[in-house]
């Protein structure tokens, strides 16, 4: 089973996403935490791509999101500017927080919430895959 839906990269518009994620979910009987960090990791990603991947102007961002066997996949593509999340050096969670510098600490939590994450850049397309393992 899988859904896709394509949006305008405009941060207004994860309201509309983030429903229509939640409703892939509640078919799965997915428990209240999954869907808090599966939610939080796209958000994560959706808004990322909505500020940097554009400078300034807007493009559109295709999701799918599909059940494979226990898992919820869903795909991120977009014709941004090239960023590998994968490759983002993680947050020192320990050091007091005068002593770190400013952002990292979402991409941190979706490495964390999420099963997996694969970046691949295709035909000028940044094409970032995560998944989830479904907990019942």
């Amino acid at each position: 089973m899988n859904s896709s839906i394509k949006l305008k990269s405009k941060i207004e518009n994860w309201k509309i996403l983030s429903q229509f994620i939640e409703s892939f979910l509640k078919k799965y009987y997915c428990n209240k935490n999954f869907v808090y960090e599966f939610l939080l990791s796209c958000e994560e990603i959706f808004v990322n791509i909505c500020f940097y991947a554009y400078k300034n102007s807007e493009s559109e961002i295709s999701v799918d999101i599909y059940l494979i066997k226990n898992y919820i996949k869903i795909v991120f593509l977009d014709n941004g500017i090239k960023f590998d999340p994968t490759k983002f050096e993680n947050k020192n969670i320990n050091s007091k927080i005068y002593n770190r510098k400013p952002g990292g600490l979402g991409i941190f939590l979706v490495k964390k919430f999420m099963n997996s994450m694969k970046y691949a850049r295709k035909d000028n397309k940044n094409i970032l895959v995560m998944t989830k393992k479904l907990g019942r």
